[in-house]
């Protein structure tokens, strides 16, 4: 027991320092930095090094005792900014998955029109062309523009979009591709389903959302180099260069994370339904099995 108690405490640790203490501690740094240099002097490295070398100076004058209550001030200032950014990530996770506060209502009504509108004209070609030449005589030209027009409408949204973003319309194209293909309800179906995977399924699910949710703290730091970029501009470049990074994986993981929620239900849903005495005919169950498993989950509500 005392063995798997010091293992669990060395990864507490371990996790602690690398989601809290070391992000904090570079922003510290970085907002330090800004303090001395300015905007004027934003890359004198000289004058850094000057006033660094001041303060060790002074701080080797100190008491034992001094030097560590310094350290320890440090430290823990290092963790609330962490801890501050982390609580604040939730709130950008709701900006990336489109359920965008109150005051923001009006401006996501409008994305999510553009959104929306730019999809049904591509729509709109792809009905054309499948109109004009039926399936039996399409050339190979006709397929390879469907195949085109269908690529850029699913760069768009995989359903019609409902969000005024990519991710949120990703996961929202689940919900209802899931609800077209099986008529469940996947908020109500998905905990008891996570009840029967298997644990290595778990382990992957678990891995992709850990993936979204890095991508969602980075570009909450990057919004906090930026805003400090006011006081000194070179943490604006590193913030919007950090934005950008996170950007691109935040939208890679969650395509990958509803991708593998899709899969998950694909493959498992049966197991679900036979585990609950719903009867299913077929390889998959079908509209009829799913309405039967709403009904079970939501209790006759």
């Amino acid at each position: 027991m005392a063995t798997i108690l010091d293992g669990l405490g060395e990864k507490l640790v371990d996790k602690w320092l690398s989601a809290l203490a070391v992000p904090g501690l570079l922003f510290m740094a970085a907002a330090a930095t800004g303090a001395v240099l300015g905007q004027g002097a934003a890359l004198d490295l000289t004058a850094l090094r000057e006033r660094v070398g001041h303060w060790a100076a002074e701080a080797g004058k100190w008491s034992t005792v001094g030097q560590l209550a310094a350290v320890a001030v440090i430290v823990l200032g290092s963790v609330a900014v962490g801890t501050f950014v982390q609580t604040c990530a939730g709130g950008v996770e709701r900006v990336w998955t489109g359920d965008w506060p109150a005051p923001a209502r009006q401006p996501a009504k409008r994305l999510t029109s553009w959104r929306r509108a730019r999809w049904e004209e591509v729509q709109r070609e792809i009905n054309r062309l499948r109109a004009v030449v039926p399936a039996a005589r399409r050339g190979e030209e006709t397929r390879d523009a469907i195949d085109e027009l269908t690529a850029r409408r699913d760069g768009i949204a995989l359903a019609v979009p409902s969000k005024p973003t990519f991710t949120g319309d990703r996961f929202a194209a689940t919900d209802s591709r899931l609800r077209n293909q099986y008529g469940i309800d996947l908020a109500s179906c998905w905990t008891r389903l996570w009840l029967v995977l298997p644990e290595p399924v778990r382990a992957e699910l678990r891995t992709s959302r850990a993936r979204f949710s890095a991508a969602v703290n980075g570009s909450t730091w990057a919004v906090c180099y930026v805003v400090l970029g006011l006081f000194w501009w070179p943490s604006a470049v590193a913030g919007i260069a950090a934005g950008l990074v996170a950007w691109s994986r935040g939208r890679r993981a969650a395509a990958l994370h509803a991708e593998l929620i899709e899969s998950t239900v694909d493959l498992h849903l049966k197991t679900l339904a036979e585990e609950l005495g719903v009867t299913v005919a077929g390889p998959v169950p079908d509209l009829q099995a799913g309405k039967a498993l709403n009904r079970m989950f939501r209790k006759g509500a």
